[in-house]
C-alpha cells in the first residue's frame, strides 16, 4: 500500500469524523469522495464540492481498511514536505519521532501535536508512514495540518541546531533531567523514541538534553509513547 501511495501521490481518509475534519481544516486537497450505496451525505456537517462516487456495499468493503466501514472515504492529495530551511525559520516546538512503529501511536502523537500547535513534525527513518490508513484515522482529521519532513533524523537535527534550536530527548536514562527542572528553549525540538527500544543511541550528544517524566516507575516499566509525548508537549507549551 505504501508504495502505491507514493507512486500516486494520494492517501485515503476514512470515516465521518476524519473526513469532516479534513474538509473543515482545508489544508489537504480532497480529490474525490467515495461513499457506500445508500449512504446519506446529509450526515456530513462540512460542505464539499468534490466529485462523489458511489460503490455497492461489497465493493466499498474492498476499498475500506476497517472491519466496520462508516460509509465514506476521501481520496486526498499527499501534501508536499517542508524544507529544513523553512522549518528552521519557525519557532516554538518541533516534534521528532525516532522509529515510532505503531500507527495508532503515531496518529495520536500527530493529533496531540496539532492540539498544542507545534511548528512541525520530523519523521525519522523507521517511523510508520504518516499517511498509513490507521495513522490517518488516529489523527481524527489532523493529518496535513502540520508541516512535516521525513528522512535521517540526526542530519535534520544538526541542521536545525545550527539555527539555534535546542534538542530534548525523551529518555529515562541516568543522565536525564526531570521534566519539571527543564526551562524549554523558545526553539525546542522534542525527540520521541521507538516504543520498545527508545531513542537510538546515536542521537545522544553533549549538546542535547535528555528529559524524563518522574513517576512511580516501580509499578510499570514505562509510559506509552503517545501519552509521554502529550505530557511533555503540555509542559513545553
Amino acid at each position: 500500500m505504501g508504495k502505491y501511495r507514493k507512486k500516486s501521490g494520494f492517501f485515503l481518509a476514512e470515516g465521518v469524523r476524519c473526513v469532516e475534519q479534513i474538509l473543515a481544516n482545508g489544508r489537504v486537497a480532497i480529490h474525490e469522495l467515495i461513499i457506500q450505496k445508500g449512504w446519506d451525505l446529509n450526515q456530513m456537517s462540512a460542505q464539499n464540492d468534490q466529485p462523489i462516487y458511489e460503490l455497492e456495499a461489497a465493493d466499498f468493503e474492498l476499498v475500506s481498511d476497517t472491519d466496520n466501514p462508516q460509509g465514506i472515504i476521501a481520496v486526498c492529495k499527499i501534501p508536499e514536505e517542508i524544507s529544513v530551511h523553512e522549518l528552521s525559520q519557525k519557532k516554538g516546538i518541533i516534534l521528532a519521532t525516532d522509529a515510532i512503529q505503531d500507527p495508532g501511536n503515531l496518529g495520536t502523537i500527530i493529533r496531540t501535536a496539532a492540539w498544542f500547535g507545534v511548528a512541525g513534525i520530523l519523521l525519522g527513518t523507521g517511523t510508520v508512514d504518516l499517511f498509513h490508513p490507521k495513522v490517518v484515522r488516529s489523527t481524527a482529521g489532523a493529518t496535513g495540518v502540520l508541516p512535516y519532513m521525513t528522512g535521517n533524523l540526526d542530519g535534520h537535527l544538526q541542521s536545525l541546531e545550527k539555527e539555534h534550536w535546542k534538542t530534548y530527548l525523551l529518555d529515562a536514562g541516568d543522565n536525564s533531567k526531570n521534566l519539571g527542572d527543564i526551562s524549554p528553549s523558545k526553539k525546542s525540538i522534542l525527540v520521541v523514541g521507538n516504543e520498545g527500544n527508545g531513542i537510538d543511541s546515536n542521537l545522544f550528544a553533549s549538546t542535547r538534553q535528555a528529559v524524563q517524566i518522574s513517576g512511580k516507575n516501580s509499578n510499570v516499566e514505562s509510559l506509552n509513547a503517545a501519552i509521554a509525548t502529550s505530557i511533555v508537549l503540555h509542559y513545553f507549551s
